[in-house]
């Protein structure tokens, strides 16, 4: 590489804008107003209730970067990436982690203060909104809710990988624990109907749930049960669910965890955790590795590989049977219950 190409590629790799770009336009809804067709910046910053030229400076930077069009100087149309933009449960939308007034662009705007993470080796979250994370969400149902559809929406894209990836016909009840608003759990449901499952989360989320699909055929066959993970699990199930929940905690709370899963179980039942594996030194790709640096800086978390789950699991007497690939980079790993010494 040239001088002139490593500087070129330093400068897109500390582009300072277009990442807070996007997320204004997301949280104004801009891609919403532009999704029947084209607008003048005039009406749009009408529309959105701010100033036509800081507007109209947003939108060149995002047009010149393809995330919208300009046909003719001033009005501005939509593009395959502001159509991932939009709100309204489109499918794989990003609206809800971009949304700077949400739970997800909360987190985001704590990370300028990623020195004194670097320095404490603790999470900035804290510093900034004066309480962890999760009780913030917590103390806010705006905050709650914006945080489960966030949640809700990433379900929805690996919940068909859960359904179908495990082998679910020899269990009898599964018990998703921090399944949020149940997206992943139904689909299990839906595509085993001889499966029986208990959703346990906060109490907003289930309430959602029990709303959302509690009359269908598979939320009858559903208990709805609000609580904490870090309390004791109910019993009956043969195969407990995580699914994106232990990369939120670091490996003190995620031991406590796994170890209660261990104590509601079975001997010979099951964990299966739902996540996205860091293989390694330099083996992941750039999007774990940022998932991984923000879950330092807002909730105190980890991105893992198999060894590390391993460990895990071994501390709460559980045994890793295996871990298979499902599709989009998510992993399954699988856990039997009393082969393993409880630490």
């Amino acid at each position: 590489m040239t001088v002139d190409e490593a500087f070129a590629r330093l400068l897109s790799l500390k582009d300072t804008m277009t990442p807070w770009a996007l997320r204004a336009v997301a949280t104004l809804g801009v891609p919403d107003l532009l999704a029947d067709g084209e607008l003048g910046v005039a009406e749009l910053a009408r529309r959105a209730g701010v100033v036509p030229d800081a507007l109209h400076r947003v939108l060149r930077l995002l047009t010149a970067r393809g995330v919208f069009t300009e046909p003719t100087p001033g009005v501005f149309g939509p593009t395959s990436l502001s159509r991932l933009l939009e709100s309204g449960g489109r499918p794989m939308s990003m609206g809800p982690w971009l949304d700077l007034e949400g739970a997800i662009g909360r987190g985001d705007r704590a990370c300028v203060h990623i020195l004194e993470a670097l320095r404490t080796g603790r999470p900035v979250y804290e510093r900034v909104y004066g309480r962890p994370v999760w009780e913030d969400l917590a103390a806010d149902p705006a905050l709650t809710a914006s945080f489960d559809a966030a949640m809700a929406a990433r379900a929805a894209a690996l919940a068909p990988a859960v359904a179908t990836g495990y082998g679910w016909p020899a269990a009898r009840h599964v018990l998703d624990a921090g399944g949020g608003t149940g997206t992943v759990l139904a689909e299990v449901l839906r595509s085993h109907p001889h499966l029986r499952g208990t959703l346990l989360d906060r109490a907003p989320a289930v309430a959602t749930a029990r709303t959302t699909w509690g009359d269908t055929p598979e939320g009858r066959r559903c208990a709805f049960t609000p609580g904490s993970f870090f309390d004791a699990l109910p019993a009956g199930a043969d195969v407990i669910l995580l699914a994106n929940v232990v990369h939120d905690w670091p490996d003190e709370h995620a031991a406590v965890l796994l170890r209660r899963c261990a104590e509601a179980l079975p001997p010979g039942g099951r964990v299966l955790i739902a996540e996205h594996l860091r293989e390694g030194d330099g083996g992941a790709g750039a999007g774990l590795l940022e998932l991984d640096l923000l879950m330092l800086l807002v909730y105190g978390g980890r991105e893992r590989d198999a060894d590390e789950f391993r460990e895990l699991g071994e501390r709460a007497g559980l045994r890793l049977e295996g871990a298979a690939e499902a599709g989009g980079g998510l992993s399954l790993l699988e856990f039997l219950h009393g082969s393993a010494r409880s630490a």
